[in-house]
């Protein structure tokens, strides 16, 4: 077990642009086998055994698109996860309902998990998750600036840092929203709907006067969008439809 630095995969509705940790090549030779197993326990930052956390052994040798394999955590923090190929894995966790975030995701990852390796010689393999740091959770509403009628818009958040790495559609923020956000993080919001002119945080529509929101971890903070009409406003497009999942690269080993 490693923990590496450099390796690439927001919400359950909505479509994410997700980078999941590029791919090794070639494809082990093992790799039509399927009795892997990862094990091990999720842990907090404390120490203690985390319950109900979701475990996601996600492959980095180019299976494509399709369902990361996944498993719940025990009462004793332990998970088992089998049926697996044989290859590398980025192994990762989560505990939304604690504000801890989809790690699975590089937008939360920022490159950043355990890996473990199986073969054939190896083919079960033993990791320690530990959570965190939470998120920061910002939360609010989003209505039109002249009716206050609710709008469902589209948005965009984006590591200030890493141009690249970002989460954008439609879902991500609606009309009452509660979204988790990189904790110690600057990222940058953009939020836009049809006929309305785009807005950019703090409550900008100057995207030149745009600054980044940094939130510590468990950091709640209230902010209510209201997007000014605008008949002349271009369009711009919005993603992929609500559920729609889209990834911009694949694990990198």
């Amino acid at each position: 077990m490693k923990r590496v630095g450099a390796v690439a995969p927001l919400l359950a509705a909505g479509v994410l642009v997700l980078h999941a940790p590029q791919a090794d090549k070639p494809t082990p030779a093992c790799a039509e086998e399927d009795k892997g197993v990862i094990q091990g326990t999720v842990i907090y930052e404390d120490g203690n055994p985390v319950t109900g956390a979701t475990v996601y052994a996600s492959a980095m040798f180019g299976l494509g698109a399709g369902i990361t394999p996944n498993a719940k955590t025990d009462e004793t923090g332990h998970f088992v996860i089998g049926h697996l190929l044989l290859g590398k894995y980025a192994v990762t966790g989560e505990k939304q309902d604690e504000d801890y975030p989809r790690m699975v995701d590089r937008f939360y990852n920022s490159d950043k998990f355990e890996t473990v390796t199986l073969t054939s010689q190896h083919f079960t393999a033993s990791v320690t998750v530990r959570l965190g740091p939470k998120a920061g959770v910002l939360f609010g509403t989003v209505a039109d600036a002249l009716t206050n009628a609710p709008i469902n818009p589209c948005a965009e958040f984006q590591r200030a840092k890493e141009p690249n790495n970002r989460v954008v559609g439609t879902g991500l923020v609606k009309a009452k929203y509660r979204v988790l956000i990189p904790s110690n993080s600057d990222v940058l919001m953009k939020v836009w709907y049809q006929g309305h002119t785009s807005w950019y945080y703090p409550g900008t529509i100057d995207k030149t006067q745009s600054q980044p929101l940094n939130l510590k971890p468990g950091e709640e903070k209230e902010l209510d969008i209201r997007l000014e009409p605008d008949p002349n406003a271009p369009p711009e497009r919005c993603g992929m439809p609500v559920g729609t999942v889209v990834k911009e690269c694949c694990p990198s080993g």
